[in-house]
């Protein structure tokens, strides 16, 4: 199931432009647990050089702005639109350009108006990366 973009989002840069590869990043939503409510947001995409630092390696903030972004589809799939108030990322293994990467990014749990989000990024099975973040709605 493709994931719903708010109508103040659909302009977003990073999002819906072609940032990371030729076209706009396609976030798909799956369920987590039958008993949860929540859903995951998952993509797939292949870097271009458009987002590369060292060559042939995606440039490490690119890397940190997918996470964020795969974050906020994980809340637009829960209904919650939200900003983001602090991500923290950590970097395992470099990320090639021209090889298909996966990035996935789950709800962990809300207290008031804080979400909590974890996101990870592989490759060809590899953790490359991984994130977590609060967002404020």
């Amino acid at each position: 199931m493709k994931v719903f973009i708010p109508h103040n989002h659909r302009r977003c840069q990073v999002c819906s432009q072609g940032f990371f590869a030729d076209g706009p990043i396609c976030f798909e939503a799956v369920g987590v647990h039958e008993a949860s409510s929540k859903y995951e947001a998952f993509a797939k995409i292949v870097p271009t050089d458009k987002v590369e630092g060292y060559d042939g390696i995606m440039q490490g903030g690119i890397v940190t702005t997918l996470h964020d972004s795969a974050m906020l589809h994980c809340l637009f799939q829960n209904s919650i639109n939200a900003m983001t108030v602090s991500l923290t990322s950590r970097f395992h293994h470099p990320i090639f350009i021209g090889q298909e990467l996966e990035v996935r990014a789950q709800w962990v749990k809300s207290r008031r108006n804080i979400h909590f989000l974890e996101s990870k990024i592989t490759q060809d099975g590899t953790l490359c990366s991984s994130a977590q973040s609060q967002f404020m709605s």
